[in-house]
């Protein structure tokens, strides 16, 4: 008997101890009847575009202008560059003799010429891809010769990317306005 009587009192502890304070409590007025809830979570609110950085609002408005234009597979550059996290950081799994050259595949992908420069520097920015501007306004510019594998070699003209090349891919990819 003592023992079912410690069993009693232990559950009516448990009992007591494991009710919530969320529970509605009904009180009355002169007029109504309206139920309190005390101790209700509040939602978190979604962020919004106050709440985000300029850098980040300019790299979100690059991606959905790559992603409007033809010929753009954004889909194909986010698996890309998910192959090329998984064979090496940076730039150095550009030249993975089983895959091939990803970070000339990524940059196809986008499709960059005619985005801007701006644009274009964000997005490789974010993708983690080594770049630099080689020619603007049809005049070359002094580059260094070292070898950097992967890395997107561009020209521009009036701000906007006219051609590319990754090194170490193919053949230098020009519209010709110079």
């Amino acid at each position: 008997m003592k023992s079912f009587f410690t069993v009693g009192v232990f559950i009516l502890l448990l009992a007591a101890c494991s009710s919530t304070p969320d529970t509605a409590i009904a009180k009355v007025d002169d007029t109504a009847t309206t139920i309190v809830e005390d101790a209700v979570p509040e939602e978190e609110s979604t962020p919004t575009a106050l709440d985000k950085s300029p850098e980040l609002i300019q790299l979100e408005e690059a991606w959905d202008v790559a992603a409007s234009r033809p010929g753009a597979d954004i889909g194909q550059v986010f698996q890309l560059f998910r192959l090329k996290q998984s064979l090496g950081p940076k730039n150095l799994a550009c030249y993975d003799p089983e895959s091939g050259d990803v970070c000339q595949e990524i940059v196809e992908a986008i499709n960059v010429v005619g985005l801007t420069e701006q644009q274009l520097t964000l997005l490789l920015d974010s993708l983690e891809l080594p770049h630099r501007v080689i020619e603007r306004d049809c005049e070359l510019l002094m580059v260094t010769e070292e070898f950097v594998g992967g890395r997107v070699n561009f020209s521009v003209f009036e701000g906007v990317v006219t051609g590319w090349a990754s090194e170490g891919g193919g053949s230098f990819l020009d519209e010709g306005t110079c």
